[in-house]
């Protein structure tokens, strides 16, 4: 293969735990920086869509051996890395940590983020999420994945109202003890406003689901 083309890395720079990740399709979501870098360690942080064209993104590893085994990986891969078809670039960032400037919920939207304390991913399934917060109005998409804050999920409303609706009466609750299995404790739920529009799901699965076919959930 050709070696003039951009090279994805910059060999001479300090590694750091955070990487930069340049040429990313438009509106990525943070669910598919996770599922790139997941195989290599454990995703402490991330920021989206930075940048004068919203295409670039910084990840943050729980250590500094994990982003160097994904940096080395895709050094010597024949096999770029890549986001729905796009090829990635990805370096050392110059930071050492991912500072998130906004306070959680001081942007209201349509997409929350929920962190579910005190349970393994397994626990609630997304029809459980579902029951949950179409209470408060139509839920359009929920994607769910795994950080160092425990399991999470993201949920599409239709508009900033009914997100705010449904944030303002569950955040710092608990999903209904019938709804959780038998082992689960305690649940708690911390709610705040993703900056997503428009959830990406490019599929249906356990972990995320595009709900248009759920119109009728609960119907008999």
């Amino acid at each position: 293969m050709s070696t003039s083309s951009q090279p994805q890395f910059r060999y001479t720079q300090t590694p750091s735990k955070v990487l930069h990740l340049r040429n990313l399709p438009w509106e990525c979501a943070e669910e598919e920086l996770v599922e790139l870098c997941k195989p290599f360690g454990k995703i402490v942080n991330t920021k989206c869509n930075v940048g004068a064209n919203r295409n670039q993104a910084f990840v943050e590893f729980a250590d500094l051996n994990q982003a160097i085994s994904m940096v080395s990986y895709y050094a010597s891969s024949s096999e770029p890395a890549q986001i729905r078809g796009k090829t990635v670039y990805i370096q050392y960032s110059n930071r050492h940590e991912i500072v998130n400037n906004k306070s959680p919920g001081d942007t209201p939207g349509n997409v929350l983020l929920v962190t579910i304390e005190g349970v393994e991913p397994n626990d609630v399934t997304i029809e459980t999420i579902h029951l949950v917060f179409s209470a408060f109005g139509f839920v359009h998409k929920i994607a769910t994945f795994e950080k160092a804050a425990g399991f999470q999920a993201l949920i599409q409303f239709t508009d900033a109202e009914t997100a705010s609706s449904a944030r303002n009466a569950l955040d710092g609750r608990s999903i209904p003890r019938y709804l959780l299995p038998d082992h689960v404790t305690s649940c708690y739920l911390r709610i705040s406003y993703s900056a997503h529009t428009d959830l990406n799901i490019k599929f249906q699965s356990h972990r995320s689901r595009h709900l248009t076919c759920f119109i009728t959930l609960g119907v008999h």
